[in-house]
């Protein structure tokens, strides 16, 4: 299994689960990202059944499909 970190490891590739393609959270929009409640299907996880919240993250992120510059950005900013 590969090496998790939190994201304040600070990874080469780091950001909030709310702009990760792993994460499956149900939310009413952007706004409700933070807060929000999803499963994490990071294949290494997947058997974890690992629910997270859009403010959760750590070092395996991938930006979502046809997340816009600027969102990415925040997802990565926090």
């Amino acid at each position: 299994m590969a090496d998790f970190s939190r994201i304040t490891d600070h990874g080469d590739h780091h950001g909030h689960c709310r702009g990760c393609r792993h994460w499956h959270g149900d939310h009413d929009g952007p706004a409700a990202e933070h807060t929000a409640i999803g499963l994490c299907m990071q294949p290494e996880l997947t058997h974890f059944s690992l629910m997270v919240s859009g403010d959760s993250g750590c070092n395996h992120y991938k930006p979502r499909d046809g997340l816009g510059t600027e969102r990415m950005m925040q997802s990565m900013a926090g």
